[in-house]
């Protein structure tokens, strides 16, 4: 759709050029263009959702009913996401319910609750292209797939239940439409059984072109999530920075990287069609219960867009990182994500983290996001 739009303006200004002409006698009539039609949306995008047996627990424990309570967890930063139009995650462990049995790292499964939750503080894009994708055996991919597609107003990419399953995702918000793609790496050397229908979007550079290029004609806008990376390490690797301008030039309009569960650097490539495309390398961990200091501090993404209807071409307007903490006490009690500028020195000296590292502080979170994201992409 927006390629055609894009081909379509110029080709047009170009045919009235040649078909019209000025006569010198004759003051030209002043052209009265219509004001340009013109839609802004906000986007937030999280990390890693990583749940490991504490936070599942915690969240059991604060539901009397049997059931399970995630809203202390993630209230501090609730508010930043309801505000979104677009809210993305990546939900890196399945949702293959307690009927299959929870677990922890290095297999995971989590409760469906946890996804209601996702939705209640406003998560509408969800990315299960991850490496723990198939921890929960062929069932729990069969019921993460069956829960998200019951959801209203929600879509999920990166996996199929099956070839019909296997449809460009597009959500419709504020009159666009939004389409997500997703893709990893791999799945920890995991394979659903020969017989199985299903689909796990591996990162391939033609089946991402091809996939970009559908998604392209069906929407205005395509985010892309990318599992990819090696985990902890600081920096982007060549692959990745290799990956983001194919994805990019392919048609991406917004890029999000996870997997290293660390902040990465963020930068804005320019395309060669003068397209400006976002790229957050890796956010980091949106909630774990993960022990090294750099996990401790993830990112929100927030970037804010303006789309022409008449153009069909697509401004980012900002950028930015808001950096966020994951928060816990004495044996991984209290797990909760907290944005670093309500996070105080205090609740840092009092992390649980520092019977294994007993240098961290705020100063370090603080130095840490100076040193990860572009001065200019920074919420400070």
């Amino acid at each position: 759709m927006k390629r055609f739009l894009r081909l379509f303006v110029p080709i047009m200004l170009l045919l009235c050029l040649v078909g019209c002409s000025i006569q010198t006698d004759i003051p030209p009539t002043p052209a009265i263009h219509p004001p340009l039609n013109t839609v802004k949306l906000n986007l937030v995008a999280a990390g890693d959702n990583l749940i490991h047996g504490p936070i599942y627990r915690q969240a059991r424990e604060r539901n009397e009913h049997g059931g399970f309570d995630f809203t202390a967890a993630y209230q501090p930063v609730a508010g930043l996401i309801s505000e979104a139009d677009l809210a993305y995650i990546t939900q890196e462990t399945p949702l293959g319910g307690t009927e299959l049995g929870l677990k922890s790292y290095p297999m995971f499964n989590s409760p469906q609750e946890l996804g209601l939750h996702l939705i209640d503080m406003g998560f509408n894009m969800i990315s299960h292209a991850n490496n723990h994708v198939l921890d929960a055996t062929s069932r729990g991919f069969n019921r993460t797939i069956e829960f998200w597609r019951a959801q209203d107003n929600v879509i999920m990419a990166g996996i199929a239940a099956n070839a019909a399953d296997d449809q460009i995702r597009i959500l419709e918000c504020n009159g666009l439409k939004i389409a997500l793609l997703a893709y990893t790496y791999g799945t920890n050397g995991l394979t659903l059984p020969a017989s199985h229908p299903g689909i796990v979007k591996l990162i391939d550079d033609e089946l991402m072109q091809n996939e970009l290029a559908e998604a392209n004609e069906l929407a205005d806008i395509v985010l892309v999530g990318i599992h990819w990376g090696v985990e902890y390490q600081k920096e982007p690797n060549d692959e990745q920075r290799r990956l983001a301008n194919l994805l990019a030039e392919g048609g991406a309009d917004v890029i999000i990287g996870s997997h290293p569960h660390v902040l990465q650097t963020v930068e804005l490539l320019t395309t060669t069609d003068s397209r400006t495309v976002p790229v957050f390398y890796s956010l980091g961990n949106f909630i774990s219960a993960q022990d090294k200091p750099a996990t401790m501090l993830g990112g929100l993404a927030k970037v804010q867009m303006t789309y022409t209807l008449d153009t069909g071409l697509l401004q980012i307007d900002d950028m930015t990182v808001i950096p966020v903490v994951n928060d816990y006490t004495g044996h991984y009690d209290n797990i909760t994500v907290y944005p670093l500028a309500d996070y105080t020195a205090e609740q840092a000296e009092n992390h649980g983290i520092r019977s294994k590292h007993p240098s961290f502080n705020r100063e370090y979170l603080v130095q840490l996001y100076h040193e990860r994201i572009p001065a200019e992409y920074r919420t400070e």
